[in-house]
C-alpha cells in the first residue's frame, strides 16, 4: 500500500532518516541551508499542501546521534528509527536521477525542433515570397514541388479504393520531414542505468524510456493536431498555406500522433511484463486511462477513413469531436494518476485552449454578423440560390462562409456548410435597366466540343459564335425583347440592400431541404479567405475554369479587377438552369472600360477540352498566366496536372501560377 502525504508529514522516522541524509550528502555550497528547506517544504511529503511537521533544521537537531543502522532490502517494511542509506543505494538512485533529468530534458528540446519545424516551414516558405528576386525562382520552383502530385494526377479526387487524397509534391516532402524527424528523435540518444532503482533489466529499462519518450512527444503534438484542422488557425493569417493544405496535413499528424501513442502502450506493456509487474500496474486506475485513450485514438484513426467520412460527414464530424473529448480525458488522468501534476498536462492545457478558442471565435464571428433572415429562390430543381441582405463583406475572391440553417433541421440546429461568397450587388448592378447579359440561343449535349471563335459587336461586347456544342451568345440591349429580358432575368429578384449571395446545390443532408423562402433563419460564420489570390490578379492573362457550381467560386476573381479574363465554363444539361440564372454575372461582359477583355467558353452537356484550353494560352505569350479553378474533383486534378506540366515545359517562357478551390473531404 502507499504511503500517504500525511503519514509522511507526521512520521519522525522518515523525516529524521530524510534529514540526516540530505546533511550528510548535500554539499553545502551548492545547496545551502535555505534550499534545503525550500525543497523540504515544497517535496518532502508529496504534496504542496501537506506541509511536514518539522522544518528541516528541527527535523536535523532531532537527530541526538549519529544512526548506526544502514537500510537495505532485508530491513522491515516500516521505518520506524533514523536510520542510514547505503552508499550503494545513493550512488544507483544518483545516478538514476541525473539520467533521468538528462532523458527528460532532451525530449523537451526534441519537442522544441518538432514543434518549430512543423509551424516554422509555413512561416518561413511564405516569408521567402516575400524577398527580392525571388518571383523568377518561384516560377521555376511551383510546377516541380507545389503544384503536380505524387500519385498521378489524383489530388482532389481520392485514390482507389478511397485510401485517402495524394498530397502535392510540396506536401509530401513536409510529411516525410515531419515524420523522419520524430522517428529519428524517437530512437536516438537512449542511455542505461544499472543497477536501476526500479529494478530493470537492461531491455526494460530502454522500453521504458521509448515509452516515455513517445508518450511525451504524442502530448505535445496534440495541440498541433488540432491547430491544423481549425477555421481559426493563425498560420491561416500570417501565411499563405490554403486551408485545404492545413487539412490534409492535420490527417497526417495525427497519423504520426496516433503512432506514438501505440508505441508508448506496446513498449510500457512489454516493459511492466519484462518486471514481472504487469499484474500489479494494469490494476491501477492510470493504466486503465491510458487505455482508454490509446484504444480511442486508434478508433479514430479507423473512422476518419475517407468511406466512413463520405458515408455520413455530419455524424462523422460529430463523433470525431466526442471521441477527441474522450481521448483528451484519457490522457489528462492518465498522467494525473500516475505523476500527479507536472509539466506533461501543459500540453493538454495547450490543446484544449486552441479548440476553445477557434470555437470561440466561430461564436463570435457568427454574433458579429447577427441573426439575418435569407431570401431562397429555386434555380431549377437541383440548385437554389441565397440572398442574405444586409451583410456587407469585402469582395475578396476565394472567400467562403459556413451558414447555418437551424429551421431547417432542429434535430442538427449546429449542423453548417461552406459556401463560396460572392455579393449580391454584383448579381443586381449588371441587370438593371435591362442590361441582362447574354441569352442562350441553343445548347447540345451530344455534339463534339469545337474551338471557340469571338469577335467584337459595335459596342465593344465580345458575342461568342454559334458553335458544336457550345453556348452560343449574343449581348442583349435594352431595345431587346421583353421575352428574351423575361428569360434572364426573372428566375430570381435579387434583394433590394445590398448583402451576399450564395449559390448552393442541393445534396444529401442539410442542403437537399432548402427551397423557396422568403424569410429563412441564417446564421453566417466567416468570412475566411481560403487562398492567396492577390498575385493571381497580377497576371498577364487570368484563366477562369469552372464546372457546374464551381463557377460561383469564380465569380468575384472575374470581377476583382484583372482587365484581361478567360472564363471557361462547363455545365450538366441538367443544371441548365443554372447557365440562365447567372447570365447577368457570368456570361455578361465586364464592364472594366476600355481595352478590357472578357472571354467566355460556356459549355452545356459536356466536359471541356482543358488541354487544348491551356495549351491555346500557354503558345498565345503572355509572360505570366494565372489559372484559377473550381469545379469536379476530376476537373480541378486535370487542371493541376496540366498547369504543373506546362510550367515545366515553359513554353515560350510562360510561368503560370495556379488555385484550385476546391472542398477536400
Amino acid at each position: 500500500m502507499a504511503t500517504s502525504p500525511d503519514c509522511y508529514a507526521s512520521d519522525t522516522a522518515y523525516l529524521t532518516t530524510l534529514a540526516y541524509c540530505m546533511s550528510t550528502h548535500c554539499d553545502p555550497e551548492r545547496e545551502p541551508t535555505w534550499r534545503r528547506e525550500k525543497f523540504w517544504s515544497t517535496r518532502v511529503t508529496g504534496d504542496e499542501s501537506v506541509l511536514p511537521k518539522w522544518d528541516y533544521t528541527t527535523a536535523l537537531a532531532e537527530v541526538k546521534e549519529p544512526p548506526t543502522v544502514v537500510y537495505n532490502a532485508s530491513s522491515p517494511d516500516v521505518l520506524e528509527q533514523t536510520v542510514l542509506v547505503s552508499e550503494a543505494s545513493y550512488e544507483m538512485q544518483s545516478k538514476f536521477m541525473v539520467l533521468f533529468d538528462h532523458i527528460e530534458g532532451l525530449q523537451s528540446r526534441y519537442i522544441f525542433v518538432l514543434l518549430s519545424v512543423a509551424l516554422g516551414i509555413p512561416i518561413l516558405f511564405t516569408f521567402i515570397t516575400y524577398l527580392p528576386f525571388m518571383n523568377g525562382i518561384l516560377d521555376r520552383v511551383r510546377p516541380y514541388l507545389v503544384y503536380p502530385s505524387i500519385i498521378g494526377t489524383y489530388h482532389v479526387r481520392p485514390l482507389p479504393w478511397l485510401l485517402g487524397n495524394a498530397p502535392t509534391v510540396g506536401q509530401a516532402l513536409y510529411i516525410a520531414l515531419f515524420f523522419i524527424l520524430n522517428l529519428v528523435l524517437s530512437s536516438v540518444n537512449y542511455r542505461h542505468s544499472q543497477p536501476h532503482p526500479w529494478y530493470f533489466p537492461p531491455r526494460e529499462e530502454l522500453l521504458a524510456y521509448i515509452g516515455y519518450r513517445t508518450g511525451h512527444i504524442g502530448y505535445a503534438l496534440l495541440p498541433l493536431v488540432i491547430l491544423f484542422s481549425g477555421r481559426n488557425n493563425f498560420l491561416l493569417w500570417i501565411t499563405n498555406w490554403s486551408y485545404s493544405t492545413y487539412l490534409l496535413l492535420h490527417r497526417w499528424i495525427a497519423r504520426v500522433f496516433a503512432l506514438h501513442c501505440i508505441v508508448h502502450s506496446i513498449t510500457l506493456l512489454l516493459c511492466y511484463h519484462g518486471t514481472g509487474s504487469y499484474s500489479v500496474q494494469s490494476k491501477m486506475p492510470y493504466w486503465s486511462w491510458g487505455i482508454v485513450a490509446t484504444v480511442l485514438v486508434c478508433a479514430m484513426l479507423v473512422l476518419s477513413h475517407l468511406y466512413f467520412r463520405r458515408l455520413s460527414y455530419e455524424f462523422f464530424l460529430l463523433l470525431h469531436i466526442i471521441l477527441a473529448v474522450f481521448v483528451i480525458a484519457g490522457c489528462w488522468y492518465h498522467v494525473i494518476l500516475k505523476w500527479g501534476n507536472n509539466f506533461y498536462d501543459d500540453w493538454l492545457f495547450a490543446a484544449c485552449a486552441v479548440w476553445f478558442f477557434d470555437r470561440l471565435v466561430r461564436v463570435l464571428r457568427v454574433m458579429k454578423n447577427g441573426v439575418r433572415r435569407a431570401v431562397v429562390t429555386e434555380i431549377g430543381s437541383d440548385h437554389v440560390r441565397v440572398d442574405i441582405p444586409g451583410v456587407r463583406w469585402p469582395r475578396v475572391p476565394g472567400t467562403v462562409a459556413y451558414a447555418y440553417f437551424p429551421t431547417l433541421n432542429p434535430l442538427r440546429p449546429w449542423e453548417n456548410h461552406p459556401f463560396s461568397v460572392n455579393s449580391t450587388t454584383l448579381f443586381r448592378e449588371y441587370s438593371k435597366e435591362g442590361r441582362t447579359g447574354g441569352k442562350i440561343l441553343s445548347t447540345s449535349a451530344s455534339l463534339e466540343d469545337g474551338p471557340s471563335s469571338s469577335s467584337l459587336d459595335d459596342n465593344g461586347h465580345r458575342d461568342i459564335e454559334k458553335l458544336p456544342g457550345k453556348v452560343a451568345l449574343t449581348t442583349s440591349s435594352p431595345s431587346s425583347s421583353s421575352q428574351e429580358h423575361d428569360t434572364a432575368s426573372h428566375l430570381s429578384t435579387p434583394t433590394a440592400s445590398d448583402g451576399i449571395t450564395l449559390i448552393i446545390k442541393k445534396n444529401q443532408g442539410l442542403t437537399r431541404l432548402l427551397q423557396r423562402h422568403g424569410s429563412l433563419l441564417t446564421l453566417l460564420d466567416g468570412p475566411y479567405p481560403q487562398h492567396a489570390s492577390a498575385s493571381l490578379l497580377q497576371t498577364d492573362r487570368l484563366v477562369l475554369i469552372g464546372g457546374g457550381i464551381g463557377i460561383t467560386g469564380l465569380l468575384a476573381c472575374a470581377h476583382a479587377g484583372n482587365r484581361n479574363v478567360k472564363l471557361a465554363w462547363s455545365v450538366k444539361s441538367s443544371a441548365e438552369a443554372l447557365v440562365h440564372e447567372l447570365q447577368t454575372v457570368a456570361l455578361r461582359d465586364a464592364e472594366f472600360g476600355a481595352g478590357a477583355v472578357l472571354e467566355k467558353d460556356i459549355v452545356v452537356g459536356h466536359r471541356l477540352d482543358i488541354a487544348g484550353l491551356l495549351d491555346r494560352e500557354a503558345a498565345a505569350g503572355y509572360a505570366k498566366v494565372g489559372v484559377v479553378v473550381c469545379g469536379p474533383p476530376a476537373m480541378c486534378d486535370d487542371v493541376r496536372a496540366r498547369v504543373a506540366g506546362l510550367g515545366r515545359a515553359a513554353p515560350n517562357g510562360t510561368a503560370f501560377e495556379l488555385e484550385v478551390h476546391a472542398f477536400s473531404w
